[in-house]
């Protein structure tokens, strides 16, 4: 036990140890997308930045409303935010 616990300080001081290795939150995908208190995900539609004036009101008022995140792409948001579930 001793000599594991003097190995595990030797790799830390040389910096190749890998304890306690947390996954990173990513930044742009945590700016986009809000988790709900049910596990949720929540994202903005697209088709709304520009272009607004050949689009009528009730089209914007739509696009304005947050949207739930596909299943199928539920797995590529929960990898950018690990800590939010």
């Amino acid at each position: 036990m001793a000599k594991t616990k003097a190995r595990i300080k030797a790799r830390i001081a040389k910096g190749k140890s890998k304890v306690n290795k947390a996954i990173k939150t990513k930044k742009a995908a945590a700016k986009r997308y809000k988790v709900t208190a049910s596990g949720r995900v929540k994202v903005a539609h697209c088709g709304k930045q520009h272009k607004a004036t050949c689009k009528n009101r009730s089209r914007k008022t739509r696009l304005k409303k947050l949207k739930l995140v596909r299943q199928e792409s539920m797995r590529l948001v929960t990898r950018c935010l690990p800590s939010s579930f």
